[in-house]
């Protein structure tokens, strides 16, 4: 008998989110996988790749192999692999599926993707599952996705330091067109920082806004979400600029300036 791939699945919502139960109960019914899942106790959307340093963390037993961390994503995963499966290792990290898009700069912000990203880092194969719509209730379309290519999508091979960024489109899974392999998005967020008061009459800003709107460009994440497709953004753990760096050799000095 095959041995089945064991898959950590995170996210940035919260374990109780109805994202990463969908994406749970799929993985659970699909043969040749077996699950644990360490997330987040609570919300922690936009928390980027944070480490909690200040205060402790507490890992909280959910049952059936479901665990919650008082922490980041990048704790619940961190946590995962330094305690909760130290002595049963998994194979993969698989983290969402996230309530809203994560395209364009926004992965520098997800935590959803710096759950995945952290996988990489410890050097497994990892992939970053979002819902592109705002606030979304229906998981079906996703879920139809998921079954049919996440065998494909996990048995391409990864190279070392890179994962894969996954949005998929709110709409039921006949009315996906395919999947498109694409780069990240720009996107244009306007009215960030919105001025309210208090009830004592005292002002306070709220980070937030009407949301984004994204460069129409072909070949990008936005652009192929828009017209129903999957979009796959490979990302790598490397952020050095490799075509810049011959030309600013020009800077390059011995000794003191």
């Amino acid at each position: 008998m095959d041995k089945q791939l064991h898959v950590l699945i995170s996210n940035d919502d919260g374990i109780e989110a109805p994202g990463i139960k969908a994406l749970e109960e799929t993985i659970r019914s699909m043969e040749g996988y077996r699950v644990t899942v360490v997330a987040p106790h609570d919300q922690q959307s936009a928390s980027s790749h944070s480490l909690t340093l200040t205060s402790p963390l507490r890992i909280l037993d959910q049952g059936e192999g479901r665990y919650a961390v008082t922490g980041t994503p990048t704790d619940s995963v961190l946590v995962a692999m330094e305690k909760i499966l130290r002595s049963d290792p998994p194979d993969i990290v698989v983290s969402g599926i996230n309530h809203g898009p994560n395209m364009g700069e926004d992965v520098i912000y997800s935590g959803t993707v710096a759950a995945a990203m952290e996988g990489t880092m410890i050097g497994l194969p990892s992939y970053a599952f979002s819902l592109a719509e705002w606030g979304p209730k229906d998981f079906s379309g996703a879920v139809g996705f998921l079954r049919r290519c996440l065998p494909d999508i996990l048995a391409f091979p990864l190279p070392h330091g890179t994962l894969l960024n996954i949005n998929i489109p709110s709409r039921p899974v006949e009315d996906i067109q395919g999947v498109r392999v694409t780069r990240l998005g720009n996107r244009v967020y306007q009215n960030v920082i919105t001025d309210q008061v208090d009830p004592h009459g005292k002002p306070y800003f709220w980070i937030g806004g009407k949301g984004p709107t994204w460069e129409q460009e072909n070949g990008t994440d936005y652009c192929a979400v828009e017209q129903g497709f999957v979009s796959i953004t490979p990302l790598m753990i490397d952020l050095t600029d490799h075509e810049l760096r011959p030309g600013l050799k020009v800077l390059e000095s011995d000794g003191i300036l």
